[in-house]
């Protein structure tokens, strides 16, 4: 079954760039952790390496330009590193326009991907019915903006890498 646009979803995601009070929708959110093992399984030094990806449909919050925003962030000469975060809401069951927290992450990294791309070509007779996007929004977007923010796990920076539920 397929919604609506304004039906209220279930894990509605929304991403903050804390430095510059800019908070928006996104369509979806993937959180990496990785080190780094030999071959007996211990990891290798201080190999942590941790990303987070937003996905983000350009018709939701067209009002803010975030795709400009996010693209001056992407080709700052140095990495100047910002404070970021995730939220993950849950609608409440009967109560429409509120919802609670489920999951929040905070760090503070810089943009190191960018990437502004189209899923399907607009106006094919199977467009957004293909069997990977006939449930989703993504499948229907006219276009997307897919980010990379690289967390900095240094001493000084680890302590703003929070996840909370």
């Amino acid at each position: 079954m397929t919604q609506s646009p304004n039906e209220t979803r279930f894990g509605t995601i929304f991403f903050t760039i804390e430095d510059g009070g800019i908070f928006f929708e996104v369509e979806d959110a993937r959180v990496e952790i990785s080190r780094e093992v030999s071959a007996l399984g211990r990891r290798t030094g201080s190999s942590l390496e941790i990303r987070v990806h937003i996905v983000m449909d350009l018709q939701v919050n067209r009002s803010q330009d975030i795709p400009t925003k996010l693209f001056n962030i992407s080709i700052q000469a140095n990495d100047v590193v910002q404070k970021f975060k995730l939220e993950w809401r849950n609608p409440i069951s009967g109560d429409s326009g509120t919802d609670t927290r489920a999951r929040e992450l905070s760090f503070s990294g810089w943009c190191c991907n960018y990437e502004l791309y189209r899923p399907e070509i607009t106006g094919a007779s199977d467009f957004g019915t293909t069997e990977a996007s006939a449930n989703t929004r993504l499948g229907r977007a006219d276009q997307l903006l897919h980010c990379t923010f690289a967390v900095v796990t240094d001493d000084d920076n680890i302590g703003n890498l929070t996840l909370t539920s």
